[in-house]
Protein backbone atom coordinates (compact mmCIF):
# COMPACT_ATOMS: atom_id res chain seq x y z
CA UNK A 1 0.00 0.00 0.00
CA UNK A 2 1.62 3.38 -0.88
CA UNK A 3 1.21 5.88 1.02
CA UNK A 4 1.06 8.87 -1.55
CA UNK A 5 -1.17 6.75 -3.70
CA UNK A 6 -4.27 8.35 -4.45
CA UNK A 7 -7.43 6.39 -2.48
CA UNK A 8 -11.56 7.04 -3.01
CA UNK A 9 -13.58 8.00 -0.73
CA UNK A 10 -16.91 6.18 0.03
CA UNK A 11 -19.85 7.45 2.43
CA UNK A 12 -22.98 5.49 3.58
CA UNK A 13 -25.59 5.88 5.61
CA UNK A 14 -28.14 3.14 7.60
CA UNK A 15 -30.53 3.68 10.29
CA UNK A 16 -30.35 0.79 13.04
CA UNK A 17 -32.94 0.17 15.99
CA UNK A 18 -31.62 -0.21 19.21
CA UNK A 19 -32.02 -2.94 21.12
CA UNK A 20 -34.21 -1.22 23.78
CA UNK A 21 -34.94 2.36 24.14
CA UNK A 22 -33.01 4.56 25.91
CA UNK A 23 -34.44 7.96 27.94
CA UNK A 24 -32.77 10.67 29.91
CA UNK A 25 -34.43 13.83 31.16
CA UNK A 26 -34.86 15.48 27.80
CA UNK A 27 -35.53 12.67 25.40
CA UNK A 28 -35.91 8.94 24.33
CA UNK A 29 -33.74 7.54 21.73
CA UNK A 30 -35.13 4.64 19.60
CA UNK A 31 -33.06 4.60 16.29
CA UNK A 32 -30.04 6.13 15.46
CA UNK A 33 -28.06 6.63 11.89
CA UNK A 34 -24.94 4.61 11.71
CA UNK A 35 -22.81 6.57 9.35
CA UNK A 36 -19.06 4.47 7.81
CA UNK A 37 -16.58 5.75 5.62
CA UNK A 38 -13.92 3.47 3.78
CA UNK A 39 -11.14 4.67 2.13
CA UNK A 40 -10.42 2.40 -0.32
CA UNK A 41 -6.68 2.09 -2.94
CA UNK A 42 -6.49 2.36 -6.40
CA UNK A 43 -6.10 -1.70 -6.52
CA UNK A 44 -9.47 -2.03 -4.65
CA UNK A 45 -8.42 -3.15 -1.34
CA UNK A 46 -9.78 -0.98 2.03
CA UNK A 47 -7.13 0.69 3.94
CA UNK A 48 -8.94 2.84 6.12
CA UNK A 49 -12.45 2.96 8.43
CA UNK A 50 -14.54 4.91 10.15
CA UNK A 51 -17.73 4.21 11.84
CA UNK A 52 -20.45 6.39 13.95
CA UNK A 53 -23.51 7.14 15.15
CA UNK A 54 -25.74 10.02 14.45
CA UNK A 55 -28.87 10.86 17.01
CA UNK A 56 -31.48 13.63 16.10
CA UNK A 57 -32.78 14.06 19.43
CA UNK A 58 -29.04 15.22 19.50
CA UNK A 59 -29.47 17.50 16.82
CA UNK A 60 -27.20 15.17 14.42
CA UNK A 61 -27.99 14.78 10.88
CA UNK A 62 -26.63 11.13 9.58
CA UNK A 63 -27.03 12.36 5.80
CA UNK A 64 -25.91 15.94 6.69
CA UNK A 65 -22.62 14.39 8.22
CA UNK A 66 -21.98 11.99 5.15
CA UNK A 67 -21.84 14.80 3.43
CA UNK A 68 -19.71 17.00 5.06
CA UNK A 69 -17.11 13.51 6.06
CA UNK A 70 -17.27 12.78 2.17
CA UNK A 71 -16.01 16.36 1.02
CA UNK A 72 -13.91 16.69 3.68
CA UNK A 73 -12.14 12.92 3.08
CA UNK A 74 -11.84 13.74 -0.96
CA UNK A 75 -9.55 16.70 -0.10
CA UNK A 76 -7.32 15.12 2.54
CA UNK A 77 -7.13 12.18 0.55
CA UNK A 78 -5.80 14.57 -2.20
CA UNK A 79 -2.72 15.54 0.44
CA UNK A 80 0.35 13.41 -0.22
CA UNK A 81 1.58 14.01 4.03
CA UNK A 82 -1.99 13.04 4.77
CA UNK A 83 0.00 9.66 6.61
CA UNK A 84 1.89 11.92 9.08
CA UNK A 85 -0.43 12.33 12.31
CA UNK A 86 0.40 15.75 13.11
CA UNK A 87 0.13 17.32 9.49
CA UNK A 88 -3.47 15.14 9.46
CA UNK A 89 -4.29 16.87 12.98
CA UNK A 90 -3.16 20.41 11.47
CA UNK A 91 -5.28 19.80 8.23
CA UNK A 92 -8.29 18.81 10.40
CA UNK A 93 -8.07 22.04 13.21
CA UNK A 94 -7.68 23.64 10.20
CA UNK A 95 -11.59 21.96 9.18
CA UNK A 96 -13.31 22.34 12.18
CA UNK A 97 -14.38 25.97 12.16
CA UNK A 98 -16.54 24.64 8.74
CA UNK A 99 -17.11 21.09 9.55
CA UNK A 100 -19.28 19.51 11.90
CA UNK A 101 -17.37 17.47 15.19
CA UNK A 102 -19.03 14.24 14.11
CA UNK A 103 -17.94 14.58 10.10
CA UNK A 104 -14.17 15.57 11.57
CA UNK A 105 -14.50 12.23 14.27
CA UNK A 106 -15.48 10.16 11.46
CA UNK A 107 -12.70 11.32 9.25
CA UNK A 108 -9.99 11.51 11.58
CA UNK A 109 -11.05 7.90 12.33
CA UNK A 110 -10.24 6.19 8.42
CA UNK A 111 -7.27 8.34 7.40
CA UNK A 112 -5.38 7.36 11.64
CA UNK A 113 -6.75 3.46 10.66
CA UNK A 114 -5.06 4.19 7.35
CA UNK A 115 -1.56 5.19 8.99
CA UNK A 116 -1.67 3.38 11.51
CA UNK A 117 -2.02 0.09 9.12
CA UNK A 118 0.76 1.37 7.53
CA UNK A 119 2.50 1.71 10.32
CA UNK A 120 1.69 -1.62 11.41
CA UNK A 121 0.91 -0.59 15.12
CA UNK A 122 -2.70 0.32 16.92
CA UNK A 123 -4.07 3.88 16.29
CA UNK A 124 -3.30 4.49 20.09
CA UNK A 125 0.45 3.27 19.61
CA UNK A 126 0.92 5.55 16.75
CA UNK A 127 -0.35 8.60 18.08
CA UNK A 128 1.41 7.90 21.46
CA UNK A 129 -1.32 7.73 24.05
CA UNK A 130 -0.69 5.20 26.80
CA UNK A 131 -1.47 1.67 27.16
CA UNK A 132 -5.99 1.91 27.27
CA UNK A 133 -5.10 -1.64 29.52
CA UNK A 134 -8.66 -2.97 30.58
CA UNK A 135 -11.44 -0.76 30.13
CA UNK A 136 -13.30 -0.60 33.09
CA UNK A 137 -16.69 0.56 33.02
CA UNK A 138 -20.20 1.31 35.14
CA UNK A 139 -24.09 0.20 34.34
CA UNK A 140 -25.85 3.01 32.84
CA UNK A 141 -29.68 2.69 33.90
CA UNK A 142 -31.79 5.27 31.85
CA UNK A 143 -34.76 7.01 33.24
CA UNK A 144 -37.58 4.16 33.71
CA UNK A 145 -35.20 1.26 34.55
CA UNK A 146 -34.54 -0.49 38.27
CA UNK A 147 -30.74 0.04 39.27
CA UNK A 148 -28.46 -2.59 40.33
CA UNK A 149 -27.32 -3.40 44.07
CA UNK A 150 -24.52 -2.54 43.89
CA UNK A 151 -21.81 -0.45 41.49
CA UNK A 152 -20.30 0.65 39.82
CA UNK A 153 -23.18 2.17 38.20
CA UNK A 154 -24.24 5.22 36.33
CA UNK A 155 -28.07 6.55 36.98
CA UNK A 156 -30.12 9.24 34.67
CA UNK A 157 -32.42 11.52 37.09
CA UNK A 158 -34.28 13.88 35.84
CA UNK A 159 -37.78 12.66 35.74
CA UNK A 160 -40.98 12.65 38.15
CA UNK A 161 -39.02 9.65 40.18
CA UNK A 162 -36.27 10.76 40.72
CA UNK A 163 -37.21 11.02 44.62
CA UNK A 164 -38.50 7.57 44.99
CA UNK A 165 -35.11 6.51 43.26
CA UNK A 166 -32.74 8.40 45.10
CA UNK A 167 -34.60 6.97 48.29
CA UNK A 168 -33.75 3.17 47.06
CA UNK A 169 -29.93 4.15 46.18
CA UNK A 170 -29.45 5.12 49.47
CA UNK A 171 -29.30 1.05 50.49
CA UNK A 172 -26.84 0.47 47.18
CA UNK A 173 -23.31 -0.28 47.54
CA UNK A 174 -21.55 1.96 45.64
CA UNK A 175 -20.04 4.00 43.54
CA UNK A 176 -22.43 5.95 42.16
CA UNK A 177 -22.66 8.41 39.51
CA UNK A 178 -26.12 10.15 39.14
CA UNK A 179 -26.51 12.06 35.52
CA UNK A 180 -29.51 14.77 35.37
CA UNK A 181 -28.57 15.80 31.83
CA UNK A 182 -29.70 19.46 33.34
CA UNK A 183 -32.77 17.76 34.31
CA UNK A 184 -32.81 20.45 37.80
CA UNK A 185 -33.91 23.81 37.48
CA UNK A 186 -33.64 25.27 41.09
CA UNK A 187 -37.03 23.74 42.28
CA UNK A 188 -35.94 20.31 41.09
CA UNK A 189 -32.75 20.31 43.09
CA UNK A 190 -34.07 21.68 46.49
CA UNK A 191 -36.96 18.94 46.24
CA UNK A 192 -34.01 16.06 45.94
CA UNK A 193 -31.17 18.08 47.69
CA UNK A 194 -31.13 16.44 51.13
CA UNK A 195 -31.24 12.92 49.44
CA UNK A 196 -28.77 13.70 47.11
CA UNK A 197 -26.28 14.36 49.60
CA UNK A 198 -27.63 11.29 51.65
CA UNK A 199 -26.33 9.35 48.31
CA UNK A 200 -23.09 11.08 48.25
CA UNK A 201 -22.70 10.05 44.68
CA UNK A 202 -18.71 9.73 43.72
CA UNK A 203 -19.77 12.00 40.90
CA UNK A 204 -23.08 14.56 39.41
CA UNK A 205 -23.24 14.96 36.06
CA UNK A 206 -24.95 17.92 34.69
CA UNK A 207 -27.37 18.64 37.58
CA UNK A 208 -28.71 22.15 37.25
CA UNK A 209 -29.89 23.87 33.97
CA UNK A 210 -29.27 27.12 35.69
CA UNK A 211 -25.44 27.23 35.57
CA UNK A 212 -25.45 30.01 38.34
CA UNK A 213 -26.39 26.98 40.97
CA UNK A 214 -23.27 24.97 40.13
CA UNK A 215 -21.63 26.84 43.31
CA UNK A 216 -24.58 26.01 45.68
CA UNK A 217 -25.05 22.33 44.51
CA UNK A 218 -20.91 21.77 44.95
CA UNK A 219 -21.15 23.74 48.23
CA UNK A 220 -23.81 20.67 49.39
CA UNK A 221 -21.91 17.91 48.27
CA UNK A 222 -18.54 18.24 49.86
CA UNK A 223 -17.74 14.74 48.77
CA UNK A 224 -18.99 14.84 45.39
CA UNK A 225 -16.95 16.01 41.69
CA UNK A 226 -19.35 18.09 39.88
CA UNK A 227 -18.80 17.34 36.00
CA UNK A 228 -20.16 18.55 33.21
CA UNK A 229 -21.67 17.46 29.75
CA UNK A 230 -24.03 18.44 27.36
CA UNK A 231 -22.12 21.90 26.76
CA UNK A 232 -18.99 20.49 25.92
CA UNK A 233 -17.99 20.80 22.40
CA UNK A 234 -14.74 22.69 22.52
CA UNK A 235 -11.97 22.96 24.56
CA UNK A 236 -13.12 26.75 26.07
CA UNK A 237 -15.95 24.53 27.49
CA UNK A 238 -13.55 22.24 28.87
CA UNK A 239 -11.77 24.76 30.69
CA UNK A 240 -15.06 26.06 31.60
CA UNK A 241 -15.95 22.60 33.27
CA UNK A 242 -12.54 23.09 35.36
CA UNK A 243 -13.49 26.46 36.67
CA UNK A 244 -17.71 26.19 37.28
CA UNK A 245 -17.68 22.72 37.87
CA UNK A 246 -15.03 20.06 38.81
CA UNK A 247 -14.41 18.33 35.93
CA UNK A 248 -16.09 17.56 32.16
CA UNK A 249 -17.44 14.03 30.37
CA UNK A 250 -15.35 14.52 27.40
CA UNK A 251 -16.88 12.98 24.21
CA UNK A 252 -14.86 11.93 21.53
CA UNK A 253 -17.52 12.50 18.71
CA UNK A 254 -18.86 16.05 20.63
CA UNK A 255 -14.85 17.41 20.55
CA UNK A 256 -14.52 16.33 16.96
CA UNK A 257 -11.98 13.30 17.18
CA UNK A 258 -9.29 11.69 19.29
CA UNK A 259 -7.07 14.90 19.29
CA UNK A 260 -8.87 17.19 20.26
CA UNK A 261 -10.37 14.53 23.02
CA UNK A 262 -6.42 13.85 24.14
CA UNK A 263 -6.38 17.11 24.75
CA UNK A 264 -9.11 18.06 26.66
CA UNK A 265 -8.27 14.86 28.71
CA UNK A 266 -4.98 16.35 29.37
CA UNK A 267 -5.75 19.39 30.39
CA UNK A 268 -8.51 18.33 32.97
CA UNK A 269 -5.17 16.12 34.39
CA UNK A 270 -2.77 18.74 34.72
CA UNK A 271 -5.33 20.87 36.43
CA UNK A 272 -6.70 18.20 39.04
CA UNK A 273 -10.38 18.38 37.25
CA UNK A 274 -12.16 15.30 37.51
CA UNK A 275 -11.50 13.05 33.99
CA UNK A 276 -14.63 11.13 32.28
CA UNK A 277 -14.65 9.48 29.19
CA UNK A 278 -17.96 9.34 27.70
CA UNK A 279 -19.60 8.56 24.68
CA UNK A 280 -23.65 8.41 22.84
CA UNK A 281 -24.99 5.53 21.72
CA UNK A 282 -22.30 3.91 19.23
CA UNK A 283 -21.27 1.25 17.31
CA UNK A 284 -18.70 -1.06 18.41
CA UNK A 285 -15.80 0.93 16.53
CA UNK A 286 -16.79 3.91 17.53
CA UNK A 287 -16.48 2.36 21.16
CA UNK A 288 -13.52 1.08 20.69
CA UNK A 289 -11.68 4.49 18.73
CA UNK A 290 -12.65 6.16 21.86
CA UNK A 291 -11.43 3.68 24.28
CA UNK A 292 -8.19 4.06 23.76
CA UNK A 293 -7.80 7.44 25.58
CA UNK A 294 -8.85 4.86 28.83
CA UNK A 295 -5.74 5.54 29.90
CA UNK A 296 -6.29 9.40 30.57
CA UNK A 297 -9.37 9.10 32.03
CA UNK A 298 -10.66 8.30 35.30
CA UNK A 299 -13.70 7.29 34.69
CA UNK A 300 -14.65 5.54 31.51
CA UNK A 301 -18.38 5.75 30.55
CA UNK A 302 -17.64 3.83 27.34
CA UNK A 303 -21.05 1.57 27.15
CA UNK A 304 -22.93 3.15 24.00
CA UNK A 305 -22.62 -0.06 21.78
CA UNK A 306 -24.66 -2.14 23.83
CA UNK A 307 -27.67 -0.98 23.29
CA UNK A 308 -26.89 -1.30 19.31
CA UNK A 309 -24.82 -4.34 18.92
CA UNK A 310 -26.61 -8.17 19.88
CA UNK A 311 -22.74 -9.13 19.34
CA UNK A 312 -21.33 -7.22 22.52
CA UNK A 313 -23.85 -8.13 25.57
CA UNK A 314 -23.18 -6.15 28.58
CA UNK A 315 -20.31 -6.60 30.69
CA UNK A 316 -18.59 -4.51 33.70
CA UNK A 317 -15.04 -4.33 31.27
CA UNK A 318 -13.50 -5.15 28.22
CA UNK A 319 -10.26 -5.07 26.68
CA UNK A 320 -9.00 -4.03 23.00
CA UNK A 321 -7.68 -5.96 20.45
CA UNK A 322 -5.28 -4.49 18.65
CA UNK A 323 -3.18 -7.65 17.13
CA UNK A 324 -3.83 -5.95 13.94
CA UNK A 325 -2.79 -2.53 13.06
CA UNK A 326 -5.52 0.09 13.02
CA UNK A 327 -8.69 0.96 15.25
CA UNK A 328 -8.48 -1.51 17.49
CA UNK A 329 -11.73 -3.93 17.75
CA UNK A 330 -13.26 -4.60 21.79
CA UNK A 331 -12.18 -7.93 22.22
CA UNK A 332 -15.10 -11.08 22.77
Amino acid sequence: MSETAPVSVTVDVHARALLQSFQVSHLTTETVDVVRLRLTEPGGAVSGEGEISADAGYGQDGQAIAREARGLAAALAADPRIGDPAHLEGRLEKAAAEVSACALTLVEMAFLDRAARCAGVPVWRLVGLPDPGVVRLMTTVPIGAEPPAAGPMKIKLGGPGDRALLRRLTRVTGPVILDVNLGWDRAGWLAVRDLVAEVAPAVLEDPVSDPSLLAEVRAALPRTRVVLDEGIGSQADVEYAARAAQGANVKVMKLGGLFPARRALEFLGRHGATRMLGCFLEPPTAIAYAAQLNGLADWTDLDGHFWLSPDHPPVPEFRLDDSAPGVPRIAA
